[in-house]
């Protein structure tokens, strides 16, 4: 198939990419003749940045994996935008979509430095877990689940390597289909005003099953829900010991819906602890922190970001440090039948009692704190007086 019938050239950051003119004009993208997805510009906006900071990071020949290319939109990129990483595989299952990715690779004259393959994805990661063949950076962005690849993509990691990963079944991640999230992520997912923090928590959580089986633990760096699908990146160390770490940042959230508090632990507690209802929980699950301060400022302080990637990164290092879960104020003054005050209000008056507060980067309605339901509650009730 020649490529250039029904096919645009767009532009990407300072790529030009030839994709499918049905994927511009579609509202669904779809998969043929080769997939493609214009909203997905963030998500590779956000990997082109972190993939440069962790190739200055990182020493010698880097080189990046993208495993389920599509059209090549993200390893081109990659390839154009990213000098520090000297050499981008591309890889999917459709070769109309390699041709493509050769296509645009050859348009922005980076052929060279890309390999091309057309394989399911897991061969292709297979074909690299020598620990000569691995990468320093793995992509893993499924149309779907991405569980089917954790393991795979473990292996094709070179020690202290990049592993990224994108989920767009929301719905399991999210508390729709807690059952589904069990079987594919290890842990019940929870339908709260929180639930998108919880799906984060849930795929570093599967990452961290699959690393664990091989004496490797795991350091996330950065997370983000955005849209219809989350966002992990994650740094693997080999050893027992890593593992052992791994291990320790598992266990639950347990949930009140009735007053709202929430309460991480290593084991299931039955009755809340403020109120004496059911608690509801999600997990087994990730719950320690999401980010990594240090590399969230190497970011900000180094990396020419564009201003809606560094909002991100700048809101998501404020939070950095806080406890998991946030509240949207908004529920809290729904079942309490009073108006919902403004945030910054809210915000203030937790910080003039002494706690900690700032807006939730995941939620722009929700505020990460260390106060309790309860504190929340009073302030709500109190700033509608």
């Amino acid at each position: 198939m020649c490529v250039y019938e029904q096919s645009i050239k767009i532009v990407e950051g300072k790529t030009t990419l030839l994709v499918p003119k049905v994927s511009i004009e579609s509202d669904v993208p779809p998969k043929m003749p080769a997939f493609y997805n214009p909203q997905a510009k963030l998500n590779r906006d956000l990997s082109i940045f972190i993939y440069k900071a962790m190739a200055r990071r990182l020493s010698g020949h880097i080189r990046m994996a993208d495993s389920l290319a599509g059209i090549g939109a993200r390893g081109v990129r990659v390839a154009v935008e990213s000098p520090e990483i000297g050499e981008v595989f591309m890889n999917d299952l459709n070769p109309v979509a390699i041709d493509y990715a050769k296509a645009s690779a050859k348009m922005n004259e980076v052929y060279d430095k890309c390999s091309f393959s057309i394989m399911d994805a897991c061969h292709f990661l297979i074909e690299h877990s020598s620990p000569r063949d691995r990468f320093e950076i793995v992509d893993i962005d499924p149309f779907g689940s991405p569980a089917p690849y954790l393991d795979c993509a473990v292996r094709a990691v070179r020690d202290k390597g990049l592993i990224s990963i994108t989920a767009t079944d929301t719905a399991v991640l999210c508390g729709i289909y807690p059952k589904v999230s069990a079987r594919k992520y290890f842990g019940y997912s929870l339908n709260t005003e929180y639930c998108h923090e919880i799906g984060i928590r849930l795929l570093l959580g599967a990452l961290a099953h699959s690393a664990m089986r091989l004496d490797i633990g795991i350091n996330p760096l950065f997370s983000h829900s955005t849209r219809h699908y989350i966002r992990i990146y994650a740094t693997i160390s080999s050893g027992a010991s890593y593992a052992d770490e791994t291990r320790d940042s598992l266990g639950y959230i347990l949930h009140c819906f009735n007053c709202f508090n929430r309460k991480i632990s290593s084991t299931i507690e039955k009755n809340c602890d403020e109120c004496g209802e059911i608690f509801r929980f999600a997990g087994l699950l990730w719950i320690k922190e999401i980010h990594d301060k240090n590399f969230l400022s190497y970011l900000l302080n180094n990396i020419d970001l564009n201003k809606e990637c560094e909002k991100m990164i700048r809101n998501s290092l404020n939070e950095a440090d806080m406890p998991p879960t946030y509240y949207i104020p908004d529920k809290i003054a729904d079942k309490l039948q009073l108006n919902v005050p403004k945030l910054n209000y809210i915000i203030n008056s937790i910080k003039d009692k002494g706690y900690r507060a700032t807006r939730s980067a995941i939620n722009s309605k929700g505020i990460k704190t260390d106060a309790p339901s309860s504190v929340i509650i009073e302030i709500i009730k109190e700033l509608n007086r």
